[in-house]
């Protein structure tokens, strides 16, 4: 079944199945993603993943894709076993590297010297979790290695281009 894994945590410490937390209305049933697999752009399009009774596009979480949820107040989602980083790691700006839609791939100097034309803005924005505020990662800092960001933060990234991926290197 869909979602069954998940645990939604309000910012309370109340834990909920993910079935809980929808019928109690912490969060919407749905989420989003954006269906990158046509060949054609024009066909390309943000679709939904819910439980099959509702009749989405899809009713699993696929490998690969990023999924958007809306939550009703403010907590955490735990998926188990779906991997990702620890809390507590770092990771160096100087180690972000970017793919476009034809799979070019390049790192944020390179990114950085391609002036006017460049995929993202080298200003990038985290959550400050210490400061309850958003800071500012400057490309002086980038160019510099010295900016790090941890991991469970939320990233802020302006695109100049459709179809962007942001790849951690480790």
């Amino acid at each position: 079944m869909f979602l069954d894994n998940v645990v939604f945590t309000n910012s309370s410490g109340n834990r909920s199945s993910w079935k809980n937390a929808v019928a109690n209305n912490k969060a919407q049933a749905y989420l989003a993603y954006y269906d990158s697999s046509p060949s054609q752009a024009s066909q390309r399009k943000y679709k939904y993943a819910a439980t099959s009774d509702l009749d989405m596009d899809d009713s699993s979480l696929r490998k690969g894709k990023g999924y958007w949820l809306y939550a009703n107040q403010s907590g955490n989602l735990t998926l188990s076993g779906a991997g990702g980083s620890l809390a507590g790691q770092t990771y160096a700006w100087s180690k972000l590297r970017f793919r476009n839609s034809s799979g070019t791939e390049l790192n944020i100097t390179q990114i950085q010297a391609m002036g006017a034309e460049a995929w993202i803005s080298t200003t990038i924005q985290y959550w400050n979790t210490t400061n309850n505020r958003f800071d500012y990662i400057s490309s002086l800092d980038i160019g510099r290695f010295k900016s790090i960001i941890p991991s469970w933060n939320g990233v802020f990234i302006y695109s100049n281009q459709d179809n962007i991926t942001l790849i951690r290197q480790n």
